[in-house]
């Protein structure tokens, strides 16, 4: 065991892995998932065009035809995307290009845990930066602690798990102050806040992340996106494992760009769903409910362990993410359709009587 302790980096030595204990549910509200799958018909679709492809060879090394759909997508070239198994991938794939040991890594907190798993693992300098009191962003000290020449800021607007948003105009000075690259991940943007994509063009230290996830229901596929300049496109090319879209991937997320329409309806659901709930939940006794642009709400409880439990027992699963900073007894609980965000509220009644 000596040899093993001396040979991995005491960054990971030092941390816990990311994990998620499985739990059967049937009301499943803990992981920001969209209530819709994908249709049958273009399920079907996907699967002829499976059923035609040959598995026995590797993938196209660039699949140049949904490079230029994706690209096309967020109105920009194929030069200035890399596509991955995720926004996961993404993460890795940028941090594992710059953070070494001791380089500057500003998070602000509480946000997505794997931003400093992954830069702890890599032995960077992290420096956290707490949210306000009302889960604002405390932009003057992140542009005080982006300074510093060579660092990594990593942004989540709209964050998870607060549900809140850093405005553009705030963002853009971030950039413009920063002496090193920030990243900002923009995984729930089309539930709101101000996106930054175009920024893309006018700075050449901005990536931005997308993933295709929550807004088109394709958690199960894994797929993400980053955007930025050319130079830094072709950089972090060179990290990015080779053929890390399968065929299943690229015909699928093909055949979804084909279809946008039915995204844009089911986004438009889940932000009216979201906004029933968080009026519903207002009115609940002992519960405080931060305002949110994301798919998900966070509320604050008097016993989330409590809460959490008993929701159980209701056949509704939930996220308990009392153990982030300034989240003591907070639950995360994701959007879900009509019938199971009422079932939600009949549950969560019953239980604060």
């Amino acid at each position: 065991m000596d040899k093993i302790y001396k040979t991995i980096k005491k960054g990971v030595l030092n941390n816990k892995a990311y994990t998620l204990k499985p739990i059967n549910c049937p009301i499943k509200l803990n992981q920001n998932e969209s209530p819709f799958d994908v249709p049958d018909q273009i399920k079907k679709d996907i699967l002829d065009r499976l059923f035609k492809t040959k598995w026995n060879i590797y993938p196209d090394f660039t699949p140049q035809l949904l490079y230029k759909k994706v690209a096309s997508y967020y109105n920009t070239t194929p030069e200035n995307i890399l596509i991955g198994n995720g926004s996961n991938e993404m993460i890795f794939t940028i941090l594992a290009a710059t953070v070494e040991k001791n380089k500057k890594v500003i998070i602000p907190e509480p946000t997505f845990t794997i931003y400093k798993l992954i830069s702890s693992n890599l032995n960077g300098k992290i420096k956290s930066v707490m949210l306000n009191e009302d889960f604002s962003f405390n932009e003057e000290k992140i542009i005080r602690e982006s300074s510093e020449k060579g660092s990594i800021t990593i942004i989540s607007s709209p964050n998870n798990p607060t549900g809140t948003y850093l405005k553009r105009e705030y963002i853009e000075e971030i950039i413009k102050s920063s002496n090193g690259i920030v990243v900002v991940d923009e995984a729930y943007i089309h539930f709101g806040g101000e996106s930054v994509i175009d920024l893309c063009d006018k700075y050449n230290n901005l990536i931005v992340l997308r993933t295709f996830s929550k807004a088109f229901g394709l958690a199960g596929l894994r797929i993400g996106v980053m955007i930025s300049n050319k130079e830094l496109i072709l950089q972090l090319g060179k990290v990015k494992l080779p053929y890390n879209i399968n065929i299943f991937t690229q015909i699928t997320l093909n055949v979804i760009l084909d279809n946008i329409e039915y995204i844009e309806n089911n986004i438009k659901y889940i932000i009216n769903q979201r906004e029933i709930l968080f009026n519903k939940m207002q009115n609940l006794p002992k519960i405080k409910v931060i305002p949110s642009s994301t798919n998900f709400l966070c509320i604050k409880t008097e016993n989330s362990k409590f809460i959490f439990n008993e929701l159980l027992k209701e056949g509704i699963l939930v996220r308990d993410v009392s153990n982030y900073p300034m989240l003591d007894n907070c639950l995360r609980i994701s959007v879900g359709n009509e019938y199971e965000n009422n079932k939600l509220i009949e549950a969560l009644l019953k239980i604060l009587k």
